[in-house]
């Protein structure tokens, strides 16, 4: 894939927002409960927020016509994000729209429980200020936001970012959430939080917790592959060699065993990450199906419930719901074809 073909795609999708009932300049997306082959689309901030992100990254890679293009489909997802503000009025985003404010929308029965309502979380917040570009003071005052929630909320809790900003929600640390969070915070002096968390993340390499029990570690991404692409994110942005050297041995023997192409392309982009060179070459015809549907992560319905022994059940398939989405999947293709040159 080329990002010419990439752009046309993204202009497609965008096309095609209104006729899946998403706000027009959204990407189109999917949830699906594997179970029933459920498909319901859904209209969320999190997956337009985590594509702006690689064209603003790939700008410098573009030419004139190709910015010009990117930046009004970036315009036309930016211009969402207003619908996903917190109902409270905080600096906080939702994953779902906020005004109206129903769970599991275009669905045709969890909608009705407000039990499902979710509240603001730090991944879908990470990835907006991303999206937006946000200054340091911005992003300053965020952090000070967050961090006075959580100290304020959970007390007794370690002070390592959760997953979720309501006052109501149980502590759920997932590791993928926290990388997206902490990458924003990269450029600004530590806190106790920081600190923390990442020993939390240096600690799940070191005993390679993500892949003895990867639904412990990101109970949101549990899959090996994908938090294996948000921890060689994180890894890569660290002064670490020893820390780094372990995650690319475990990287490899895992890709030597893995039998689905699409997540090898996402151990290979991990790898490439790390300063590996190209170690197989994938083939798009391979991808096809998952590119149209391979999840990227799962509302699990159970993680925040109490109370505990709901949360263990919790890892079953049975109440795991699958997000998808074809441009998002095609734009880790494209990652893919650029590291690989």
């Amino acid at each position: 894939m080329k990002i010419d073909d990439w752009l046309t795609l993204l202009e497609e999708e965008q096309l095609e927002a209104t006729k899946f009932d998403l706000p027009v300049g959204s990407i189109p997306s999917f949830r699906t409960y594997p179970l029933f082959q459920i498909k319901r689309s859904d209209p969320n901030v999190f997956f337009p927020a985590l594509i702006t992100s690689k064209l603003l990254e790939w700008k410098h890679l573009m030419n004139s016509s190709q910015t010009e293009r990117a930046d009004k489909i970036v315009a036309g997802i930016v211009g969402t994000f207003p619908l996903y503000k917190s109902r409270r009025g905080r600096m906080h985003y939702n994953f779902w729209p906020t005004d109206p404010d129903l769970p599991f929308p275009n669905g045709r029965f969890l909608h009705r429980f407000d039990f499902f309502r979710l509240p603001d979380d730090i991944d879908d917040t990470a990835l907006v200020y991303k999206a937006l570009s946000a200054d340091q003071n911005t992003l300053l005052t965020l952090r000070e936001d967050i961090e006075k929630h959580f100290i304020k909320y959970y007390p007794q809790q370690p002070k390592v970012y959760a997953a979720w900003l309501g006052d109501k929600m149980p502590w759920v640390v997932d590791t993928c959430a926290i990388v997206n969070l902490l990458s924003q915070f990269r450029g600004l002096e530590p806190t106790e939080f920081t600190r923390q968390s990442d020993e939390h993340i240096k600690k799940i390499i070191e005993e390679a917790l993500y892949v003895t029990a990867p639904y412990k570690v990101a109970p949101y991404y549990p899959d090996t592959a994908v938090i294996a692409y948000h921890l060689a994110r994180w890894v890569s942005e660290k002064d670490d060699t020893l820390l780094l050297s372990t995650l690319q041995k475990s990287l490899e023997e895992l890709f030597k065993t893995e039998k689905n192409e699409f997540r090898a392309m996402l151990y290979c982009i991990s790898l490439m990450r790390l300063g590996a060179s190209p170690i197989k070459s994938i083939a798009a015809d391979s991808l096809d199906a998952d590119l149209q549907k391979h999840p990227w992560f799962y509302g699990t319905m159970l993680s925040a419930a109490r109370p505990g022994w709901l949360q263990r059940i919790g890892q079953l398939k049975l109440f795991h719901i699958a997000h998808s989405c074809p441009a998002w999947n095609h734009t880790l293709w494209l990652e893919y074809t650029l590291l690989k040159k």
